[in-house]
């Protein structure tokens, strides 16, 4: 099956969009790079920097105590704690001149972020190491910055001073939230205005094909008052038929009632125009609507006669009187009673109710026609929808009647609420809001 042309622009547009998004983020990928690899460089030179004035300065970093044995007890065992404990205390206060003058110069090159320092061998294991970061000594030894200090006479003499600088990962990624904040915004709008360019491709093809559906319904119900006008003109042409009063009278009531039929055809569809227009303008009266649903009824109680159907109404509110349209709301009605005609089977029944609840007057159309299926009963009201029924010209109709009852309804601040299952008919119900006086 070959794909239609919204499918290939959806595909399209979804790969457009997948470019468009592997783009962005290979720009912040290059982006959160480009700042670690400039983080690395400023705290590196700012190493080297502090490296220098300790070469410069009178801070001593004594060298690390021997890994050999000690003695345990006795004058030298007290003599060596001494001297370690002078160590420590020196390279202590050595870490202290060290870490403020990487504060100074990492702050003169614009890097404010915390960080833990230590004294390392050349094998990763501690010098000087602070109590609160022995669980750092791994991340400081594999992900630590560093420089040689003191004056190492041996490769075991060798102490660097580490620093690290814990979820600097996150650090700098809240360092740039306004560069990511940005491209997260037109990531977010990218993926909007496509999911929405695409529902708009999908309804337009939906429209585009209840338009020809439209086209075809209306070809075929055109025809046929066209053929029936023609026939029975060449009929009245006959001289030998003509010459019949009856033949005469018949023929002259079909041409009567099919020229009817091509005015309400063309009427419907002028109402859809003046709905896509917004020409729908309302004349407001005082409408007893009790005396309007039985004009409607009365004028259509030919054709459910015809259908061997019939109409029973109960009329019970006690304030039927609105204010509105009459020409609109009499083709409202007339409407819901075609409906009703037109989907009641066989022998189609229409109850009429009316009653007040409230502020509001309620006029409910019940059927026993076909009734609606649930997935379709949110579709009932779109223009040009029309309820699949198997046989796309068994019930005649463009799909406008509803959604020009909706509109009405609308412009004259009311509802229509729908209640149907298949197969057991279906309840309209309009809904009016009354105020205290309708006078």
């Amino acid at each position: 099956m070959r794909p239609s042309r919204t499918t290939i622009l959806v595909l399209g547009m979804g790969t457009l969009l997948s470019g468009l998004l592997a783009l962005q983020f290979g720009w912040v990928r290059a982006l959160v790079e480009a700042r670690g690899d400039l983080f690395d460089e400023q705290v590196r030179t700012a190493l080297v920097e502090v490296q220098s004035v300790l070469e410069l300065s009178t801070t001593e970093f004594p060298p690390p105590p021997s890994p050999g044995l000690s003695p345990t007890s006795g004058p030298a065992a007290d003599s060596l704690a001494a001297v370690r404990a002078e160590g420590a205390l020196q390279r202590e206060s050595a870490m202290s001149v060290a870490d403020s003058l990487l504060i100074v110069v990492l702050q003169r090159r614009g890097v404010d972020f915390k960080f833990r320092s230590s004294l390392l061998d050349n094998y990763g294991r501690p010098i000087f190491l602070q109590d609160e970061d022995v669980y750092l000594l791994e991340s400081m030894h594999s992900d630590g910055y560093r420089i040689p200090v003191g004056e190492p006479q041996t490769l075991e003499e060798v102490q660097l001073y580490t620093v690290y600088f814990p979820r600097i990962s996150l650090v700098l990624a809240g360092d740039m939230k306004v560069e990511l904040t940005a491209n997260l915004l037109l990531l977010v709008v990218l993926v909007m205005f496509t999911v929405y360019a695409a529902n708009g491709l999908r309804k337009a093809e939906q429209l585009n094909k209840l338009k020809g559906d439209l086209i075809n319904n209306m070809t075929h119900e055109l025809k046929t008052p066209i053929s029936t006008i023609g026939l029975a003109g060449e009929a009245l042409l006959d001289e030998e038929m003509s010459a019949d009063p009856e033949n005469l009278r018949y023929y002259v009531q079909l041409i009567r009632s099919e020229n009817k039929r091509l005015g309400l055809l063309v009427e419907n569809v002028l109402r859809a125009a003046m709905l896509d227009q917004g020409e729908l303008e309302l004349y407001r009266q005082p409408i007893n609507f009790h005396d309007l649903v039985k004009e409607v009824l009365r004028n259509q109680a030919i054709h459910i006669k015809k259908q061997g159907g019939s109409t029973s109404s109960q009329l019970k509110a006690e304030n039927p009187v609105i204010k509105g349209d009459k020409t609109h709301l009499t083709n409202v009605v007339f409407n819901l009673v075609d409906n009703a005609i037109k989907y009641g089977g066989d022998t189609p029944q229409l109850l009429v109710r009316s009653w007040n609840d409230g502020t509001s007057l309620r006029i409910a159309f019940v059927d026993n026609g076909i009734g609606i299926p649930r997935e379709h009963l949110g579709k009932v009201f779109d223009k040009l929808y029309r309820v699949p029924t198997g046989n796309v010209h068994n019930v005649k109709g463009f799909g406008l009647g509803l959604s020009y009852v909706q509109a009405v309804m609308q412009q004259h601040g009311a509802e229509i609420d729908v209640v149907s299952t298949a197969g057991k008919g279906s309840t309209f119900t309009l809904v009016f809001p009354q105020t205290h006086s309708t006078s």
